[in-house]
């Protein structure tokens, strides 16, 4: 009974701060009418927000290491890991990758992934997931991971010229021997995309086969 009072309010949480960034994410759009201008201003706008929302899901992880939860640990930490890289190594460190068309794909296409995945989650917890947000929630990633993954590329690509003269690098030598260098890390999260990016796809792709298959067989035992 604890454990599913913590996961729902963590899960309800969540869903609140997302549907707080997807709200001021299409206000922002609606009012300029203009992409740009409104890729210029959006990240003024939903950065503490979007920090916090995002940073959160390293709970995540914590809860499928220790079990509490059934997710598998590997895909967990990828897609949180990717996820944070992009939004505290590369959006808050390059200005110009947050002022970009794909900034805005970025952030829409998380959130309306992430408030209907999280309500999901409370919701199941009690049994209680009614069947257009179980809809959502394993259809709806067909669309907006390819759209989430287009925006989190292009942010990379963008940030490529701004980063290639050393800037935002740790060079040798220093007294911990360590460098650093931003471009090597987002040509890293690039070629890691490449396996990673259908993984995923196809991940979140038997999730909802079995779900489906749950649901089903649920509905065959009720009959009998």
């Amino acid at each position: 009974m604890i454990k599913n009072l913590y996961l729902t309010l963590y899960n309800l949480a969540c869903c609140a701060g997302w549907a707080y960034v997807l709200g001021l994410t299409f206000q922002t759009v609606n009012q300029d009418r203009n992409i740009d201008v409104s890729a210029a201003k959006l990240w003024a706008i939903v950065e503490i927000p979007l920090k916090i929302v995002q940073t959160a899901a390293i709970m995540e992880i914590l809860h499928a290491m220790v079990g509490i939860v059934r997710s598998p640990v590997f895909s967990t930490v990828l897609q949180v890991s990717s996820r944070l890289a992009l939004l505290w190594m590369i959006n808050d460190l390059v200005p110009e990758t947050r002022a970009h068309w794909g900034f805005v794909m970025m952030v829409t296409s998380w959130s309306l992934v992430e408030v209907p995945r999280y309500a999901f989650y409370a919701l199941n917890l009690w049994n209680a997931v009614p069947d257009w947000l179980f809809f959502l929630r394993y259809h709806l990633f067909m669309v907006l991971y390819p759209t989430g993954i287009s925006g989190e590329v292009s942010c990379m690509l963008s940030a490529l010229p701004y980063v290639t003269n050393g800037a935002y690098a740790i060079q040798m030598p220093n007294d911990h021997n360590v460098a650093i260098s931003l471009q090597f890390m987002i040509y890293l999260t690039l070629v890691v995309y490449v396996p990673g990016s259908p993984f995923m796809y196809q991940n979140m792709n038997n999730m909802r086969k079995k779900a489906y298959a749950k649901k089903n067989e649920a509905k065959t035992l009720k009959k009998d």
